[in-house]
């Protein structure tokens, strides 16, 4: 929970970026230059950082539970911890979106719109279906590739000498960097159904996707990438730097990881 926080008060501007970016209307010709982007940065933390904290003490909690029994890959143990996880930051992640895109949005408005409608549960979880189909790959990968990155460097530098955190911060980054990138056009997608209104379309699910490709091309699906790289590469860094630290202070070692080498055994992570 430590790691998640430290994350999300330092990066939570690049994440509002990133959004508003997502958000505009196809062929809308604001960018870094319009300073309206640039207003109200933190708009949405407080109900994010409601969701983040316990959601990924949850996600990580189960992630370390599933890894220990030994009989999950680490990408199976991310999707489930995921899963887990989504139960907070899925509610809280759409409001802080509508919050980030909407200066007359807030936390109370949103709860009384939610729970005014016929239907609370749709309302908070809305776009849930696009937050598990872009968190599921995301924790996947990124918690795949951190895993990779560690068992590579156990045997490239000096096998079985403890990482030092220099170590663990670039590979952190670096984990963070690949899954920015490849789970952008997701990202996208999930953005898409949630500021729909904003974004000047009428359509709910994956019907957003389309209309947006059909109006802006293909290039659409990487809108919003230059900031969600930069702000999930240093995310890595903080956030894979503060959970290992946390795990050393508790006396957690971690137990091998499913990753083979080129005999057939498994490497240490």
């Amino acid at each position: 929970m430590s790691a998640g926080l430290t994350v999300n008060t330092c990066l939570f501007p690049l994440n509002t970026l990133k959004t508003r970016l997502q958000s505009r209307p196809v062929g809308a010709a604001m960018g870094f230059a319009d300073r309206s982007i640039l207003r109200g940065l933190y708009r949405g933390f407080l109900i994010d950082t409601m969701g983040t904290f316990p959601g990924t003490g949850l996600f990580m909690a189960t992630y370390e539970v599933l890894k220990a029994t030994g009989a999950l890959h680490p990408t199976l143990c991310a999707a489930g911890a995921s899963v887990a996880g989504s139960l907070f930051t899925a509610p809280c992640d759409a409001m802080k979106q509508r919050m980030q895109v909407d200066p007359n949005a807030s936390i109370r408005g949103e709860l009384r719109a939610a729970f005014k409608s016929s239907n609370p549960l749709r309302r908070l979880f809305v776009g849930y279906p696009q937050f598990l189909i872009r968190d599921l790959p995301f924790d996947a990968i990124q918690m795949t590739s951190f895993e990779a990155l560690k068992s590579w460097h156990s045997k490239a530098v000096e096998p079985g000498r403890p990482r030092t955190p220099a170590e663990l911060a670039w590979l952190g980054g670096a984990a963070g960097a690949i899954t920015g990138l490849l789970t952008t056009p997701l990202d996208v997608a999930r953005t898409a159904e949630v500021c729909a209104m904003r974004a000047g379309l009428k359509c709910t699910g994956v019907a957003c996707l389309r209309e947006l490709v059909r109006q802006g091309g293909a290039k659409v699906l990487l809108r919003g990438s230059l900031p969600r790289m930069i702000e999930i590469s240093l995310g890595g860094v903080l956030y894979f730097s503060a959970l290992e630290h946390t795990k050393r202070v508790l006396g957690y070692h971690d137990p091998p990881a499913h990753f083979g080498d080129d005999d057939g055994k498994v490497a240490a992570a």
